[in-house]
């Protein structure tokens, strides 16, 4: 028989093994996690990836870091996560604004949407919703169409996803206009509201307080079916104009990420928009959460990078 201290040593010894190798497994994350935002603070974007990241923190204790760097269509910000180093701890929010439609709208080099990341999962998918300054008399897309007519007009844009909804929607109609560029979304409907240009496509979750207030009049929505949070509000497709661009949000790091850490980001997602508190937060601003993560999420993006690509040909938008 084994001596008494012999046996409650090798039991020691396990229990201690066993903790490391439990530790060791779940090593992802230990520090905080950077989390680049590619738009100013207050852009959709961010407000939606932070109702996530804050659902992960509270249940993982995890630390997200958020560091905006707006500008160049995103390209500023996608460039700092697909140069990071491949660990997991610099990711960004990623959406149709950087990965399906900016990288096809700058003529400056841009990390490649596909290659240059590992996608990890989507959070939510939206319609963009076409809007007027509620003091301008115009309340259908008639009487948007007739202004747009009568002189050469403009609309603001403040991401590629609005440039390119705004885009498609004057070449369905037969108007001309030119876009003006803004660093974020919120600051174009600034202007729309001021009455500076006459009108933009955005995200709802931009343009639902507005719209609440009465400073902003919803014409369209771009999908085929109405939005829940604004029913009354026809879609172009029963205006009889054909503009279904659908946007969306997710997480994305740089190329190589493991195993270890796509499945911790997989997991947490997935979890956090299961919960009611999230999904009701989501649907005040118009907004159904949207699961989706592994290979079915990455060729998800691919095939909306195909789509916004062929509409940006279609309406004859040129890079800058």
């Amino acid at each position: 028989m084994k001596p008494l201290k012999f046996l409650i040593n090798s039991l020691i010894a396990s229990l201690a093994l066993s903790a490391a190798g439990s530790a060791f497994a779940q090593a992802y994350p230990n520090k905080p996690v950077k989390v680049v935002v590619s738009f100013a603070a207050g852009a959709s974007i961010d407000i939606l990836a932070r109702v996530v990241l804050d659902d992960i923190a509270k249940r993982t204790g995890t630390l997200f870091i958020v560091e905006h760097k707006p500008g160049a269509l995103g390209a500023i910000g996608m460039e700092a996560v697909a140069k990071a180093a491949p660990d997991g701890y610099t990711v960004m929010p990623s959406s149709s604004a950087t990965h399906s439609s900016g990288p096809q709208l700058s003529k400056l080099p841009m990390p490649d949407a596909l290659k240059a990341f590992t996608h990890l999962g989507a959070i939510d998918r939206f319609d963009l919703m076409l809007v007027v300054n509620a003091q301008s008399g115009i309340t259908t897309v008639e009487q948007l169409v007739a202004e747009a007519k009568k002189r050469r007009t403009t609309y603001g844009y403040g991401s590629a996803t609005g440039q390119v909804g705004a885009s498609a929607f004057t070449r369905a109609v037969g108007v001309e206009a030119d876009g003006v560029p803004y660093k974020s979304q919120p600051l174009a409907l600034t202007d729309v509201m001021g009455g500076h240009v006459l009108f933009a496509t955005s995200d709802l979750p931009s343009v639902s307080p507005h719209i609440k207030s009465g400073k902003l009049k919803a014409l369209a929505v771009s999908s085929d079916k109405r939005s829940s949070l604004f029913p009354d509000v026809p879609t172009l497709t029963e205006r009889g104009i054909k503009v279904e661009l659908v946007g969306w949000v997710g997480f994305a790091g740089p190329a190589g990420l493991s195993e270890e850490v796509r499945s911790w980001w997989a997991r947490n997602i997935s979890i956090a928009l299961a919960n009611p508190a999230v999904i009701e937060q989501y649907r005040t601003m118009g907004i159904e959460p949207f699961s989706m993560s592994g290979p079915a999420y990455t060729q998800f993006v691919q095939q909306q990078f195909d789509v916004w690509g062929r509409h940006i040909r279609e309406a004859g938008i040129k890079p800058e």
